[in-house]
């Protein structure tokens, strides 16, 4: 889908946001006879959109720009490269299983941010998911357990773990996201916690800023803003920047880090997540860069998921899956239809709820509360440390949602 103002002027700030005159001029020349159908309803919600002065996510979005996946399924990104993620419990020393995790941490940007984005493609926004909603995969040696744990707001909880190797991931996210300019700013909402068994040691990790740039010209895309930073419980650190691209000229997706531990720095990091990355170690003098990750040269992993006949009734892909199939079609009316029966049973669902006074429980998660940690066991009480020590710029809630199995409970 590529679409374009009529007559927009070339010089116009790219936080200058448009009217709804502007909207009116879109054009719709590159677009397909099925996506032509629905362009009408498409520059409606966009009216809406660039008005709007809530949390995007709050609104309904036509399926003409449904992408056909869960966001639920988004947390298996951390997985998408099951042998990188195995690997950083077999570094000896705290700067090598740093520089490890950061390798790890660098492969799943690409799947996150810019998969969706290839031959042609755009990004388009994901369904909301259910409150309740399970996804669950495996993905190599690594599985992957997935559930909605919030509805408003929205919140997406995950876990990974690689049982052999002694490596597992807790995290949750969420966005808060507003329109902008020409363009969609997100807060991601949450954190993860990298757990290695062997050593008994865990990493906090905070996400980047979004910016969804292109929503108004149809050729939507990502780009990653602020920095992020990974956190050791054995003294070491990690601060990895993303570089806006200049105005003029340049590139997207650049970045430049810093490894520490025991407050000296060991490596640098550089390049392009969305392509190559390179470490070099700090203070040599040729400033040798070896290859961090190819993103172009590893594809992600495959997703193995019971048959949707197996699933059951609240697993993303029996949720959903009318409404991809539809999508698949182009046959937008029906994803409507399909999507508008899966809002309707929510609705029945919640309002049973009510009429029973129940309070509603997550299945396969617990909130771990920080102010309750002290009080909590040591996976608690480091998450605590980990948090008071990040010097994050990001929203990292007030506490961790953990897989009630998770592999440090199996010690």
């Amino acid at each position: 889908m590529a679409l374009g103002f009529g007559s927009k002027k070339k010089n116009t700030a790219e936080d200058e946001t448009p009217t709804s005159n502007d909207v009116d001029k879109l054009s719709m020349k590159n677009l397909d006879t099925a996506e032509k159908s629905q362009f009408a309803e498409f520059k409606e919600f966009l009216k809406v959109v660039i008005s709007f002065t809530g949390d995007l996510s709050s609104l309904t979005c036509p399926a003409f720009f449904l992408n056909g996946l869960s966001l639920l399924e988004y947390g298996t990104y951390w997985g998408d490269h099951p042998s990188s993620f195995t690997a950083i419990s077999q570094a000896k020393l705290p700067e090598e299983r740093l520089l490890a995790i950061s390798r790890w941490f660098i492969s799943t940007l690409w799947g996150s941010y810019a998969s969706r984005c290839t031959d042609g493609k755009y990004e388009k926004k994901p369904y909301n998911p259910i409150l309740g909603e399970q996804f669950f995969c495996d993905m190599g040696d690594a599985k992957c357990v997935c559930e909605q744990v919030g509805h408003h707001p929205p919140i997406s909880a995950f876990y990974l773990e690689d049982e052999k190797a002694g490596v597992s991931l807790n995290g949750h996210s969420g966005q808060k996201s507003k329109f902008k300019g020409t363009s969609i700013r997100v807060e991601q909402v949450g954190r993860a916690v990298l757990y290695l068994k062997e050593y008994d040691e865990q990493y906090m990790i905070d996400f980047p800023d979004l910016l969804i740039r292109g929503v108004l010209t149809g050729g939507a895309f990502i780009e990653l803003g602020g920095s992020c930073t990974i956190i050791g419980s054995n003294n070491t650190k990690a601060v990895i920047e993303f570089v806006p691209k200049p105005w003029f000229g340049g590139e997207y997706n650049h970045i430049k880090g810093s490894l520490y531990s025991d407050g000296k720095i060991h490596y640098n990091l550089s390049g392009r997540w969305s392509h190559q990355s390179f470490y070099s170690k700090a203070g040599d003098a040729s400033d040798k860069k070896e290859l961090l990750f190819d993103a172009e040269a590893e594809p992600m992993a495959e997703r193995i998921t019971a048959p949707v006949q197996e699933q059951n009734e609240i697993e993303t892909h029996r949720v959903w899956g009318p409404v991809t199939e539809a999508l698949k079609e182009k046959n937008f009316k029906l994803a409507n239809a399909e999507k508008s029966k899966i809002e309707e049973w929510q609705r029945g669902v919640r309002k049973e709820r009510e009429v029973k006074k129940e309070v509603w429980e997550p299945a396969l998660f617990v909130f771990e509360k920080d102010l309750d940690a002290q009080s909590g066991n040591s996976y608690q009480q480091k998450n605590h440390t980990l948090k008071s020590n990040i010097d994050s710029k990001h929203h990292l809630d007030a506490g961790a949602w953990t897989y009630t199995k998770s592999l440090h409970l199996r010690k």
